[in-house]
């Protein structure tokens, strides 16, 4: 997906020209505008969020390219397009010394404009950046899928990730104060409530930031207000943000609903966290029973033991076998560097570093890179490829 303002003096003809971008891809985001180009260059946060601009040009003048020319200067990763009617040689010319990187007629063929929108489309998801979205879910309360998330989130922003943690967790978000002291400056229901005025300003302002590198996006606080995030809520939001972090880490806890399916069908991999008991076992398979009914692969889902002692009531080599699942990752008991950092709001790799926890973290993070193989694939590879979920 990709965000698109058409900006034209006629308000049918953007209407127009959108309706027939909007009919070559619906995932694309458009929006239009009657402002003039001169209004448009001092609006500074407006384009931020922009990927295609597409400018009526029929009433084209030297100072809207001059104008045009600052704006594709200011903003290198914007892309713009400018429809003509009859564009000569001159005015191809002046387009191209002003940024344009295509010129399409207008009125013209409305299949061709099309081509051409996907097109530039396909070129926008060429350059830019596209964060690794990841997601952890717990089969039972007090797994310690929060205090896992964020504290992942740390230590990613410390191997030198751009990381953003978003609470799902319709429990009481309290996921950035397992990091921070902070109150947050807003939710993720609230910026819903808002979220036609998303973009990457609006959004910066809702974020809490933990450090340079690590920001959260905190839940609601009142579980009825998550109520207020819909799923397509939350695929804008990650439709900016996967092109502003290296990593988008979901905390879902225990919240299975139409927006967390959401974030799970986005995931690279999924870390179902548990402890070694029978309750956890059992509610373990009941998990993967659900993911093997959305049809996720096995390489998606990774089994994180967490609170791990050799002397537990359950063992690993039993786990795997009722999983049918290997376990990816264990994190140690340490229930005084836990406590001691859940009650500070502090991220345990800044308070203990050299604690099992901390270490373990870090390895989870050292797991995620590099990338698999097959990130991306067609849809008859990924059908063929690899199996789903066995059960045990």
């Amino acid at each position: 997906m990709i965000d698109i303002l058409i900006i034209s003096p006629d308000p049918a003809q953007a209407s127009e020209i959108a309706r027939i971008v909007g009919e070559g891809d619906a995932h694309h985001h458009a929006r239009t505008s009657t402002a003039a180009l001169a209004d448009l260059g001092t609006q500074q946060q407006t384009l931020d969020s922009v990927d295609l601009l597409i400018v009526d040009g029929v009433r084209m003048a030297q100072q809207d390219f001059d104008t045009l020319s600052a704006l594709t200067a200011r903003h290198a990763d914007l892309t713009c397009m400018l429809l003509a009617p009859s564009p000569s040689a001159d005015l191809l010319i002046q387009a191209m010394r002003a940024g344009v990187r295509d010129v399409q007629p207008w009125p013209g063929d409305p299949l061709a404009l099309r081509n051409a929108v996907d097109g530039a489309a396909r070129k926008v998801h060429s350059t830019r950046r596209e964060g690794r979205v990841i997601s952890f879910v717990s089969c039972k309360g007090g797994s310690g899928t929060s205090f896992l998330a964020a504290n992942l989130g740390f230590a990613a922003s410390v191997a030198g990730k751009r990381t953003l943690l978003i609470d799902l967790n319709q429990q009481f978000g309290e996921a950035a104060f397992l990091v921070s002291e902070v109150t947050p400056p807003a939710t993720l229901a609230e910026v819903s409530t808002q979220i036609d005025r998303l973009d990457p300003a609006f959004l910066e302002a809702c974020l809490t930031h933990i450090s340079n590198s690590f920001d959260v996006l905190a839940g609601a606080a009142d579980p009825a207000k998550a109520k207020e995030v819909k799923a397509e809520h939350l695929q804008r939001i990650l439709n900016l943000v996967r092109h502003e972090y290296d990593l988008i880490i979901f905390d879902i806890g225990q919240s299975l609903s139409n927006v967390s399916i959401v974030a799970l069908d986005q995931s690279e991999c999924i870390f179902s966290v548990l402890q070694l008991s029978v309750p956890y076992l059992r509610g373990g398979r009941r998990l993967l029973d659900i993911f093997r009914s959305l049809g996720y692969r096995a390489d998606k889902v990774r089994v994180v033991v967490n609170r791990y002692e050799k002397k537990g009531a359950v063992g690993l080599p039993e786990l795997e076998k009722a999983l049918g699942l290997r376990v990816a990752s264990v994190i140690p008991e340490d229930g005084a560097s836990v406590s001691a950092s859940v009650n500070q709001g502090v991220p345990i790799l800044r308070l203990a570093k050299s604690s099992g926890v901390a270490k373990g973290l870090s390895e989870l993070v050292r797991s995620l890179s590099p990338p698999p193989s097959t990130r991306r694939s067609g849809i008859l590879q990924r059908i063929f490829s690899k199996p789903t979920l066995s059960r045990a």
